[in-house]
């Protein structure tokens, strides 16, 4: 059995989305088998996302079959919405989300905070406090209502994550997920 994850780029997002190659660098470092899953390159996601979580699920399960877990989601903006919504009704091992839209400006989502509330795994939010699609007031407020979620702040980062901004967060995501996945010595040390 080998420590693995799901990585989920943002919508409409590919493999080579720059904050997924670093999280993937980072995962691999401290030995967590990893594969990009990309759930939608289509204009508008599916009524109700039934089809980016079926995709979620069926690229969880394949990684699943060849590694046997234990296994973390992990998902960028977008992907990390899904994640949760997965996680919600199929706790992983972990689940982290780097940016999570959860309330953009005039567009509150209360599925989004429904299901980031209902998650029963331990989980890692790392957001910048400026991003305007997930403003931290809405995350706090929900953090504080769960312990099994923990909040990065990452302090003048907007939503785009660039340069030092995204290798801080890929740094918090493998560490923690490491530390969650059991992986123990020094590619999992803090």
């Amino acid at each position: 059995m080998t420590a693995c994850a799901v990585l989920v780029p943002g919508y409409r997002g590919s493999a080579r989305q720059p904050i997924v190659l670093a999280i993937a660098k980072r995962l691999d470092a401290v030995g967590v088998a990893s594969k990009v899953a990309v759930l939608s390159t289509s204009p508008r996601p599916s009524l109700g996302y039934r089809e980016e979580v079926a995709a979620l699920r069926a690229v969880r399960d394949q990684v699943l079959a060849a590694h046997g877990g234990p296994v973390a989601l992990i998902g960028r903006s977008f992907g990390g919405r899904m994640c949760a919504l997965l996680a919600a009704e199929e706790p992983p091992d972990a689940l982290a989300i780097v940016g999570h839209p959860i309330s953009p400006p005039g567009r509150p989502r209360p599925r989004d905070e429904a299901a980031l509330a209902a998650v029963r795994c331990p989980t890692l939010v790392v957001q910048g406090d400026r991003d305007d699609l997930g403003p931290l007031a809405v995350l706090e407020r929900v953090a504080a209502g769960n312990p099994l979620i923990d909040l990065i702040v990452l302090r003048g980062a907007a939503h785009e994550l660039r340069g030092p901004e995204e290798a801080e967060a890929a740094e918090h995501v493998g560490r923690w997920v490491a530390g969650m996945l059991g992986i123990v010595g020094e590619a999992g040390r803090p």
